[in-house]
């Protein structure tokens, strides 16, 4: 008898209470949010004025994300995107992680195909252990939750961007029918280029989904691989990287989002204006120099 084999990939999330909608992937989306609001309640309900331990790293994670937001779209800005950014950093984080804590993608239900029956226990060994349904799997390897999460950013982007710039400015950026009333021909141009815009915030769910999805699956499916080829010798080298890359794809999110957001709260007309003006400074400093 094999003390294991190689792992079934699957990419869609399996079912775990048959004849429901509760998947492996929601539980564990639940777990994270549970364990979410026990660290921010123990991390904030004391609040000293010197603070330590929990509540201590949990200021400083909150200081650094608001430093970030308001050192790329300043404070006024940074006040209304950091809610967004930091919710998104903190709760990917999260869902990341679980992928090295050790149960999740090990411990599930082991479907016998010979006998036809079915075994329920924590044991990933054996004949019949690559035909385990898991009961738990990082919530980021499902693309429902990733898309899930790319539709609120690009959406979010959207509503501040109506909010902060006024109706006009934002719809021109996307239907600009002004610039053919003012350019003629030319302002062909600049309408398709808003078409591009509307198919780049398409192209926006499909890159956000799929980035993050892609490679925390790719990262749950090399620890299965290298955990069959080289059994603990894989989780000493591979666990560390696993971590890297869950703090880097959930920066990497936030970032993206909160980047976004700034572009899409500066109006064209603004864009504009700016032209303009480096115009007539050159052509000044051109007059000045003859």
């Amino acid at each position: 008898m094999n003390l294991w084999r190689l792992p079934n990939i699957t990419i869609a999330p399996e079912v775990i209470i048959p004849g429901t909608w509760i998947t492996n992937t929601l539980l564990c989306t639940w777990i994270s949010i549970i364990c979410l609001l026990v660290v921010l309640y123990f991390g904030t309900r004391r609040q000293d004025l010197i603070p330590s331990g929990l509540q201590n790293a949990v200021e400083w994670l909150v200081e650094f994300l608001q430093n970030l937001v308001e050192g790329v779209a300043g404070k006024e800005r940074g006040k209304r995107f950091f809610p967004l950014v930091s919710t998104f950093f903190i709760f990917i984080l999260v869902c990341n992680v679980l992928d090295v804590i050790p149960g999740v993608d090990t411990i599930g239900t082991i479907h016998l195909e010979k006998a036809g029956t079915i075994i329920h226990g924590p044991f990933l060994f054996g004949d019949a252990s690559n035909q385990i349904t898991p009961w738990l799997r990082p919530p980021t390897t499902d693309l429902n939750l990733t898309l899930a999460m790319a539709l609120v950013s690009v959406v979010v982007t959207q509503i501040l961007g109506f909010s902060m710039l006024g109706f006009k400015d934002q719809i021109s950026k996307y239907l600009n029918f002004k610039a053919i009333k003012e350019k003629g021909g030319m302002g062909i141009v600049d309408l398709l280029v808003g078409l591009l815009e509307i198919i780049s915030e398409l192209g926006r769910l499909i890159s956000f989904s799929f980035r993050l999805f892609g490679n925390i699956f790719a990262g749950s499916v090399l620890l299965s691989v290298f955990a069959y080829l080289l059994p603990v010798v894989a989780d000493i080298i591979f666990i560390p990287f696993e971590l890297f890359v869950a703090v880097i794809q959930a920066f990497v999110f936030a970032f993206l989002t909160l980047l976004f957001m700034q572009i899409g709260t500066i109006s064209h007309s603004h864009h504009d204006e700016g032209e303009h003006e480096v115009h007539h400074e050159y052509e000044g400093s051109a007059v000045t120099t003859h």
